[in-house]
């Protein structure tokens, strides 16, 4: 295959790069940095098969000279009655040559081939695309839907891996997740949430000036108190627990000895707790009306 280009990588030092390639004309002669042409005022022969760059390309930079031999018109016209000359005529041949050259060189070969570049669509389809089988393969749309991925939130989405998300999922479907799930900030689900694993939910944990802004329903663990505590629309209170005991006893009732935040009984409920209680100065207990707190 003939030659129709030369391509370097740049060094930041470097401005001389040859090229060995016959041509025509100096302005059949392109060059490019990272797949972008430059104007020729970036450039300049410094020699018959030398490019001087004004400035050394980057580290890294993939540089590019090549020959796209002018066809707008040929080479050498001939007249009725006038000389032909044998270098008109080598000029016209080799004009036809070096064109043709550079179409097979950068052809896409129908039965199948390596680009050399980027192929850029200019906003067209590339369609009938058989089913990916390797990690590089393109994907279909048809493949893709197999996913039932919905960006808009309105359907299922499925994944076998890790989901981290920085920001926000809200979502009227299913989110199935066989691997781990990490979200940086709020998670909404207008459905339920399954958890089929053996292994355990962790839920928010921190002190009572941690306390989020309040919502009906809100669970969490309180470091304060070491439980489990719940917003029931009012206020919070403590959730779970249950008595405990030595190996499967379930006999002791446990509660804290002090008041450290103000609490009002749950409207209609009466309280008993195991005393001594001490009751932090500043804190409020407050016991509505027809109700009662006894501390045993």
């Amino acid at each position: 295959m003939a030659t129709t280009q030369n391509t370097y990588t740049g060094d930041n030092s470097t401005t001389l790069f040859s090229f060995t390639f016959p041509y025509l004309e100096e302005s059949d002669v392109k060059v490019s940095l990272d797949g972008v042409d430059q104007l020729t005022t970036a450039y300049s022969f410094a020699n018959a098969t030398t490019i001087s760059f004004n400035t050394a390309p980057a580290n890294g930079v993939a540089i590019r000279i090549y020959r796209v031999t002018a066809t707008d018109s040929a080479q050498a016209t001939f007249f009725a009655g006038s000389a032909i000359r044998a270098q008109d005529l080598n000029d016209n041949n080799l004009q036809i040559l070096y064109a043709t050259q550079e179409t097979v060189n950068r052809r896409i070969d129908s039965t199948g081939g390596t680009m050399s570049g980027d192929l850029n669509m200019g906003g067209n389809k590339i369609t009938n695309v058989a089913s990916p089988t390797g990690g590089t393969d393109v994907v279909t749309k048809a493949y893709l839907d197999t996913f039932s991925f919905n960006p808009a939130g309105t359907g299922n989405v499925g994944f076998t891996g890790n989901i981290t998300v920085a920001g926000n999922i809200t979502g009227a479907g299913t989110l199935g997740v066989t691997g781990a799930a990490t979200f940086g900030s709020t998670a909404t689900f207008g459905g339920d949430v399954t958890i089929t694993s053996t292994g355990a939910l962790t839920i928010p944990d921190g002190t009572n000036a941690e306390r989020p802004t309040a919502v009906t329903g809100m669970i969490r663990f309180n470091t304060d108190i070491t439980q489990f505590e719940g917003y029931n629309g009012s206020s919070w209170s403590s959730i779970g627990g249950g008595a405990t005991g030595g190996g499967a006893d379930t006999v002791f009732f446990e509660n804290s000895q002090t008041v450290t935040t103000d609490y009002t009984l749950t409207t209609n409920k009466n309280a008993v707790t195991a005393g001594p209680i001490t009751i932090n100065s500043g804190v409020t207990v407050t016991v509505p009306s027809g109700q009662s707190w006894v501390i045993v």
